[in-house]
């Protein structure tokens, strides 16, 4: 279904702000300190709403409100363990982070381990980063092409093309402040959506919550059930605890942001502020889709999986006065916030993890250039990773499935390092982090009869921290 003239012109304008802000927030880099971190100058809220805009990803605006419409609001119940995993990032792994006065994060396991530890944690990274963020590019323009008659392979290379422009020519500033646009851009989107979807359904405002409530479609808890019901509250509190650590600690796509700050105090202020504006993020995500259910119950929708929501933008909201427009370009900004991101980070660990340490006695204008270069072929690499899955179904639970698979060896180390002293060796938490790996493959392979994993995939990054903790705890720290 193609878009007005007017809804063109508003995800055009998107396009513009964008790139204009991306260039003006990023001029003026004089250097790598500049390009990767903001001279470490950047206030706490910029770098709050950063987080947010990463971690919202078109995943999140497209999957969210899906879940809601099909099942109920169960997804809600890891924010408690999301929000006990920033807090404990906050206070246990930042204050390493800054001691070490740190460009990435893996550059704290080499002053703490070794250069091996740093190399397979860098490795580690690149690997999930690449797979994840592949992914979620995906996602977002498989929503797009499919509900708009878009080709998929314009639509990936406009989104991705874009982000790739501003972040190889402003580095880590003109990702911050287009990330916090592109927040408030998609927020604002999904407040608008709500309204649509209360006018467009027949029936008062009450009548439709009262549908979607007696549907179950707002239950949240589940109290009780077995070790490997991945609806449970405290098992999906556990993972989320884990999993938020692992994300926002030891991902530096997303320390990244908070290592921008002037002191500690400052990137502590960053993260606590996102624990906070996370919640009522959520609920407006997840009541978009309780609406949708109300709104389908008057009006059927088609069975269109993941993408109910773009259907319903697509098809039933106003034309040409600029409301899809501006709904379409919050997918965009979703995606582009993510993908942004994730190529500065790759970039920053390329850098900073591999190519300084073996190109010593270059100058600051080199790696500044080697810099852009690493984010034009990382930003290349995701296109080709989309790409590549584009055949694929279950893009949300290979998501789920690789992090929960690479996420514990990191964690692991991690915590390793700030809550011992003597413990661990260079090479050993090597083997610690991959036998982590494997053993949560063979997880992940045993399968039951009904195709399902033995241990449902909430326990695997809680098994796999724990198992590269114990296993490189074993071996006391040598001298480096």
């Amino acid at each position: 279904m193609a878009l007005g003239w007017i809804d063109l012109g508003v995800l055009a304008a998107y396009f513009a702000v964008t790139i204009g802000i991306g260039l003006w927030a990023g001029r003026k880099e004089r250097d790598t300190a500049d390009f990767f971190l903001g001279g470490r100058r950047q206030h706490w809220l910029l770098a709050g709403m950063s987080i947010i805009a990463t971690e919202v990803s078109a995943v999140t605006l497209i999957a969210v409100p899906a879940e809601a419409f099909r099942s109920d609001w169960s997804y809600l119940q890891m924010y408690a363990g999301s929000f006990l995993g920033r807090v404990a990032i906050a206070f246990v792994l930042l204050p390493a982070f800054y001691r070490g006065s740190v460009t990435t994060v893996y550059e704290y396991l080499g002053q703490r381990f070794g250069r091996w530890t740093r190399t397979t944690a860098s490795l580690m990274f690149f690997a999930s980063r690449v797979i994840g963020s592949g992914i979620r590019l995906l996602i977002a323009s498989l929503a797009i092409s499919v509900v708009f008659g878009w080709r998929l392979e314009l639509v990936v290379a406009a989104s991705a093309g874009i982000a790739i422009v501003y972040a190889a020519a402003g580095g880590i500033k003109a990702i911050m402040w287009t990330d916090a646009f592109q927040a408030i851009l998609f927020i604002a989107a999904a407040v608008v959506a709500v309204v649509v979807i209360f006018q467009q359904t027949p029936g008062s405002w009450q009548e439709n919550l009262h549908s979607a409530y007696s549907a179950g479609k707002f239950h949240t808890f589940t109290w009780s059930g077995g070790l490997n019901n991945d609806k449970v509250f405290w098992i999906l509190t556990l993972n989320a605890f884990f999993t938020t650590m692992a994300a926002l600690g030891t991902d530096q796509d997303m320390t990244q942001r908070m290592l921008t700050c002037p002191n500690l105090r400052d990137g502590q202020r960053s993260l606590l502020f996102n624990a906070v504006a996370g919640l009522p993020i959520v609920c407006v995500f997840l009541l978009i889709g309780s609406l949708l259910y109300a709104y389908g119950e008057r009006s059927p929708l088609p069975d269109v999986g993941d993408r109910v929501f773009p259907h319903f933008i697509a098809s039933a909201m106003p034309h040409d006065v600029g409301i899809k427009g501006l709904m379409v370009a919050a997918i965009f900004a979703a995606a582009m916030s993510s993908l942004s991101s994730a190529i500065g980070a790759l970039a920053t660990t390329a850098v900073n993890d591999f190519y300084r340490p073996f190109t010593r006695h270059r100058s600051e204008a080199q790696y500044l250039r080697a810099a852009r270069a690493f984010t034009i072929v990382f930003g290349a690499i995701l296109i080709a990773v989309a790409m590549a899955f584009a055949g694929s179904d279950e893009l949300l639970w290979k998501i789920f499935k690789w992090v929960g698979l690479v996420f514990g060896g990191m964690l692991g180390i991690f915590l390793l390092g700030v809550t011992t002293r003597a413990r661990g060796h260079d090479g050993w938490n090597v083997v610690a982090m991959l036998s982590s790996f494997v053993f949560l493959t063979a997880v992940m392979l045993n399968e039951d009869s009904t195709g399902k994993a033995i241990i449902a995939w909430p326990w695997w990054v809680v098994l796999g921290t724990a198992w590269t903790y114990l296993v490189a705890a074993c071996f006391r720290r040598r001298p480096i």
